[in-house]
């Protein structure tokens, strides 16, 4: 292998090193469909009530 390679080898293999992290928050429905899963669906679209 040339040196460029192998430059490129050792670069894409440590570890990144200035921590980038992103704490995103998830809600999570639980699994199944029930009339609550539909109302918590409904209220996180801002959908009318009239919709359901």
């Amino acid at each position: 292998m040339s040196t460029e390679t192998n430059t490129i080898e050792e670069l894409a293999n440590q570890e990144y090193k200035w921590g980038f992290v992103t704490d995103i928050e998830a809600d999570e429905a639980p699994k199944g469909l029930s009339e609550g899963t539909v109302r918590f669906i409904s209220e996180k679209k801002k959908e009318p009530e009239w919709l359901l």
